[in-house]
């Protein structure tokens, strides 16, 4: 049977594939990335959690079973994934299918930014583009692309290269998400990108976050 991973899960996997996970064991809760309001439409106003301090540096990039769990504002893109609200004991999780999932996996802050860090790495090391197709592949999937992927992902590159080229704005703004430092390398901005938007495609692919 093929089984959507959990939502700390999901998380994990993303963070792992991209090279960014701090892998430190224990300590106190952490706040990663989340949308302005969520937490502070339901405080009192008043003591330390009254409003939504996010953490920075490398508690941004914690295991999910690590991310503070407010009860009446829990983390949005966990419960998307169909993470317990704790408020009750669950023995098994439902697991649901709604395109706010993939919108998630679009959109999430962590995912791009994990899109742009593995783009980088891949980027900076001297392959032709096809391997490094193949690399950002096998790292998400484990498995080698198929042709007809390979040549359908070297066509998407070659268009988001071209749009990149002609809108330099908007990459500048697309290769700022996340606070993870950019490499001291001398990069190629327009494959860069590209190749992060082909990154996102391959993490948007049903196998990325499903076992079987």
């Amino acid at each position: 049977p093929r089984l959507r991973f959990k939502a700390e899960i999901v998380r994990d996997w993303v963070l792992s594939s991209s090279g960014l996970l701090n892998p430190q064991i224990g300590g106190p809760s952490v706040k990663p990335y989340q949308p302005k309001g969520v937490w502070e439409s339901t405080t009192s106003g008043r003591g330390v959690l009254a409003s939504y301090k996010q953490d920075h540096g490398p508690a941004l990039y914690r295991r999910g079973i690590y991310t503070i769990f407010k009860l009446t504002a829990p983390p949005p893109s966990m419960m998307i994934f169909d993470a317990s609200s704790r408020d009750q004991c669950e023995a098994r999780r439902s697991s649901t299918n709604t395109p706010l999932q993939a919108l998630t996996m679009l959109n999430d802050p962590t995912v791009l930014e994990a899109c742009r860090v593995l783009a980088e790495n891949i980027s900076a090391q001297s392959k032709d583009l096809e391997e490094k197709i193949e690399q950002a592949f096998a790292t998400i999937l484990v498995r080698e692309p198929t042709k007809f992927e390979k040549n359908k992902l070297v066509d998407y590159f070659t268009g988001q290269q071209e749009y990149f080229k002609e809108n330099p704005d908007l990459l500048k703004s697309t290769l700022k998400v996340g606070e993870f430092k950019h490499p001291k390398e001398d990069l190629n901005p327009s494959e860069t990108g590209a190749l992060m938007k082909t990154i996102l495609i391959i993490y948007n692919l049903e196998e990325a976050i499903t076992r079987s």
